[in-house]
Formats: structure tokens, sequence, C-alpha cells
């Protein structure tokens, strides 16, 4: 519980995995086979085009879109490695980076991919969707599975200590349910975007752009870099809830 915020018994996440297994069940029928992608990474495992097998039952694989994936990680290590080799960041400069956090498979990803390149970076998530508890669960399982996974790069560069996180976890300045928007953030996101050109959006990435302002008011040691997440999709939703904000009839 974060101040007055009371997070649900299941995250908004585990909530889509269920729906996306129950999807795949029937699309394979009652003889078929469903199967996750996560679960056969480094099996050697031959998928041809037909997708039944010798009795003609389907074959079906879940593919997630990414959220608490580890195969997500390395596309994040990757934004990293690119990151280290802009001439904007010496190669022994202090960097804080902010990310918003719905899974926290990013903020681990960027924190992993640091720590691998022997980087001083800090990694900084807030928390949207869940509980400290939880997503220090999520990165200890993701940090498992990568280490399974790919034990020739991680090399065990962080300890089996379960106090010891890759990431600093903190609450979003004003804590609520998940996909809440309170009373003048979308506004707050016009402004934004009218001042600076960059489109933000109040469940995501105004939680990030909010701390990433802080620390650059506070932290003179590191430059600080906020990972630009997306978000974008759900401004259509938002207007069309709240047009008024949206349709105000003036300039831009």
């Amino acid at each position: 519980m974060f101040g007055n915020v009371t997070y649900a018994s299941r995250s908004v996440y585990a909530q889509r995995d269920e729906m996306l297994y129950e999807h795949a069940t029937k699309i394979a029928g009652s003889n078929g086979t469903v199967m996750w992608a996560d679960d056969i990474i480094g099996e050697d495992l031959v998928v041809d085009e037909d997708t039944t097998d010798g009795n003609g039952s389907r074959r079906v694989m879940i593919v997630k879109e990414g959220a608490g994936s580890v195969q997500a990680l390395l596309g994040v290590m990757r934004l990293v490695e690119y990151l280290s080799g802009l001439t904007l960041f010496g190669q022994d400069e202090k960097v804080h980076i902010v990310v918003d956090s719905g899974t926290g498979t990013t903020a681990v990803g960027l924190a992993l991919g640091a720590v691998c390149l022997g980087l001083q970076w800090r990694v900084t998530a807030v928390m949207l969707a869940d509980t400290l508890e939880r997503y220090r669960q999520q990165e200890k399982s993701l940090v498992s599975d990568f280490e399974k996974l790919y034990p020739g790069i991680f090399h065990g560069m962080v300890g089996n200590d379960t106090h010891c996180s890759l990431v600093q976890w903190v609450e979003r300045f004003s804590p609520r349910r998940f996909g809440k928007v309170l009373d003048g953030e979308i506004m707050m996101c016009r402004h934004i975007a009218q001042q600076t050109g960059i489109l933000l959006d109040p469940m995501y990435t105004l939680s990030a752009w909010e701390h990433a302002v802080d620390l650059c008011r506070r932290d003179s040691e590191a430059k600080v870099v906020m990972i630009h997440t997306g978000g974008t999709l759900g401004l259509f939703g938002l207007a069309q809830r709240n047009s008024p904000q949206f349709t105000t009839g003036e300039q831009s």
C-alpha cells in the first residue's frame, strides 16, 4: 500500500497473461498443445510450417509483447550499448537513467546492460502497476532467468544476495491506482509538448519525466537521462474520455 493507494492482489499484467493463455487454449482445441515462448528458449526445437503434430492436433505458441519476458532484456541491453557509444557520454561518466515501469522489464534490462558493460550508470524506475515487493521479485526472477540462459554474458556480476538490487524502485510522486489520471495531468502533458516538442502521456511517461526533472534539480554529479517508453497510443483513449481537454479551441 502506497499512501492511500491499495494495489489489487493480482497484477494487471498477470491478468493479461491469463487472457492470452485462455485464447491460445481455444485455438489449440481439446487435443492441442499450448507453449510459452519463454519455455523453449535454449531448447533444440524445430518449428516447421505445419502447425499440427503427427496426429493432427494443433500446436500454439504464446509470444508476449515483451512484458515480463527474459527475451526482452537483450533488446534493452543493446539500447544501453548504443547510448554508451554516443559522444554525449564520456567513457567513465556517471549517468542516471530514469524510466517508467509497468512490469519493470525495461528497467531491469537497462540495469543489466550497464552492469555487463561496466558503466557507472544508475537506473531509477518509477513504479506504476504493482508493489515494491513484487517489483523486486520480478527483478530477481528476470536476473535469474537471464543467468541461466546466458551464463557466458553475465558471469555472476551480481551476487545472489536477495538484498542486492540492480534497480532503484521508487514511487510515483502522486501514487494512484494503475491507469488513473489525476486532474491537471493532461494539461501538463500538453504544456510540456508545447514547450519542448516532447509528447508525453499521463499514465506512463509523465511519471518518468517528473522524476527526471526532480533529479536534474538535485543531482549535479550525474547526467540525467529519461528513457521514453512510448505510451502515446494511450492518448487516443484519453482523448475519447476527456475530449474537452483535447479540444479547447486554442491555436497552438
